[in-house]
């Protein structure tokens, strides 16, 4: 498939005369000290969401045979609810974006769906297959909202390396926070997990 995408690339390169790597102006790993306020703002909203759903799908298995007496078998299917909805959900969104714009209006949607899912699971005893399921749209919403948002505030020539610095900030969230919500699983429960992730919904709406 790699090889593929690179052929048909160099053939568009071809048939458009475009030369290989020419994007424009020069590109210096510095520029991301020139990045707009808003890519940064996009960057927060980025690590406190995602650190609200990926280390949370990673503890939510053993948090629903805890609370809601579930199987194994039954709690995984539950928790792998978030991914097989936005199997489905992503290209929608994706198509809607394009169709109607209003980034923010998704972004801002999903992340208030996403606060009340961890809101329910935290505070009722609602069957969880609601939540995760609702909570399996907002990220798709989210995904297909904000990711593409960069490219409406960051020239050209640099999207590249605003999506990998976006990416890497990612993942250092992740990185802590993982550790963070494991520390507090096994000093304080589940109850202070939803709690934390609510704090990070709350952030990402800041």
């Amino acid at each position: 498939s790699a090889l593929t995408a690179a052929w048909m690339d160099k053939r568009a390169a071809r048939i458009l005369g475009r030369k290989a790597g020419a994007v424009g102006d020069e590109v210096r790993f510095s520029d991301i000290k020139y990045f707009p306020t808003t890519f940064w703002l996009i960057c927060t909203v980025c690590v406190f969401y995602y650190a609200a759903v990926f280390p949370f799908i990673g503890l939510a298995q053993q948090f629903f045979q805890s609370k809601y007496g579930m199987s194994q078998e039954t709690a995984s299917t539950v928790n792998s609810l978030v991914y097989l909805i936005s199997a489905g959900a992503s290209p929608l969104f994706g198509f809607c974006v394009d169709r109607f714009g209003r980034n923010l209006y998704f972004v801002f949607t999903a992340v208030t769906l996403s606060w009340g899912c961890h809101t329910v699971l935290a505070y009722t005893f609602v069957n969880p297959f609601i939540a995760m399921s609702v909570l399996g749209v907002a990220y798709s919403m989210l995904a297909a909202s904000l990711w593409p948002m960069v490219a409406l505030v960051v020239k050209e020539n640099q999207l590249g390396t605003a999506y990998g610095f976006m990416q890497a900030v990612q993942n250092l969230g992740l990185a802590v926070v993982a550790l963070i919500a494991g520390s507090i699983v096994d000093d304080k429960g589940y109850l202070w997990l939803e709690m934390f992730f609510c704090a990070c919904m709350a952030a990402t709406l800041m």
